[in-house]
């Protein structure tokens, strides 16, 4: 197999100042370089359909879940492939049931975001709106919310992108064509489908993409949207973030999406499923007492009904958006120490 998998200082990942690097790095300070071990993460990992021909002999994958938990999607491959598979991941129940696969569960590595992700961005101004909405991909439970804003005359109160992209491997990203936005569109990390009405199909085609005003994000280099926070006239000149969190069913996951506005010390409100449970577990402030979260345990179509009527023109305390960051900064140390334990679970595997 290819050096650049290998669990050695070969890997792709090694010394990298990513996640995936780290992690690396804490294996390796335990085992040296290992034959027949490999090391890989959810998006580094050759296409499932070539784990037989990359991954020949005898020997353990450890795949690091960090940009999305565990799925089934090497299943069908475990029984025509000599491997063992090492998993860490947020949510073992998403991970494959078989003899060869273990599971390492984690919980606090997404506080590696506040590391990636960056509020250094040229500021623009732009005018005063209510809100920031950023919607990158296409899918449906996002059309959906566009859709709510756009028949309660709400679009025009909020600075809101909805690009209608596609990513591509790896990272980078790809315009829908218009006639699939148009179309019937199901999701299974949102358990929901969709398709637009006539009247709203129309505008769609006029107005796809709706942009930001001032984004250097789409074109400087590839997805750079996924490292910082964007224009910081952004969010100076709005009241609160809206975020569409990737994970609305099957699990709890929080992404890049969720971090933006905390790094940018901005109050939200965070749609996904159970996303704003899960964030204060980690002692979060969601603002619930501005924006009820009553929405977290809503189905789709609920959720974004809920949500659309609640927004409104608000004055949050700065130093809630501050005590907020420190939240974070905290659950990035607890993210570095986690993976030394994650490390020595590994290891014991091995």
């Amino acid at each position: 197999m290819s050096v650049i998998f290998s669990l050695s200082t070969g890997n792709e990942h090694y010394r990298q100042p990513t996640p995936q690097g780290y992690m690396l790095d804490n294996i390796l300070a335990l085992t040296n370089n290992l034959p027949n071990v490999w090391y890989c993460d959810t998006f580094s990992i050759p296409n499932f359909g070539d784990l037989i021909k990359y991954y020949q002999g005898q020997g353990t994958v450890i795949m690091y879940c960090w940009w999305d938990p565990a799925d089934d999607r090497i299943t069908r491959f475990l029984d025509e492939i000599d491997l063992d598979f090492i998993i860490l991941t947020s949510d073992p129940s998403l991970a494959p049931k078989h003899d060869r696969v273990q599971t390492i569960e984690w919980k606090y590595q997404y506080g590696f975001h506040m590391e990636l992700v960056q509020n250094t961005g040229l500021y623009v101004d732009c005018e005063p709106k209510q809100y920031l909405c950023m919607m990158r991909n296409h899918k449906p439970e996002r059309l959906s919310f566009l859709s709510a804003l756009w028949y309660k005359d709400k679009v025009k109160h909020g600075h809101i992108s909805y690009l209608g992209q596609v990513n591509t491997r790896v990272h980078g990203r790809a315009p829908r064509p218009m006639d699939q936005i148009l179309g019937m569109t199901s999701q299974a990390d949102s358990n929901y489908m969709y398709m637009p009405t006539d009247n709203f199909a129309e505008w769609l085609t006029t107005n796809i993409p709706i942009e930001l005003p001032n984004d250097n994000t789409q074109h400087e280099g590839n997805n750079t949207d996924f490292y910082t926070c964007g224009n910081p006239a952004w969010y100076e000149r709005t009241k609160y973030s809206i975020v569409l969190e990737t994970y609305w069913a099957r699990t709890q996951f929080l992404t890049e999406k969720t971090f933006k506005p905390i790094i940018a010390k901005h109050p939200f409100i965070n749609l996904g499923n159970r996303s704003n449970e899960l964030l204060r577990s980690f002692g979060f402030d969601t603002f619930d007492d501005v924006f009820s979260t009553e929405h977290d345990y809503l189905r789709a179509a609920k959720k974004i009904e809920f949500v659309v009527e609640q927004l409104r023109d608000v004055d949050i305390d700065p130093r809630r958006c501050e005590y907020n960051y420190a939240v974070g900064q905290d659950l990035l140390r607890q993210a570095e120490l986690e993976q030394k334990e994650l490390a020595l679970q590994v290891a014991d595997l091995l």
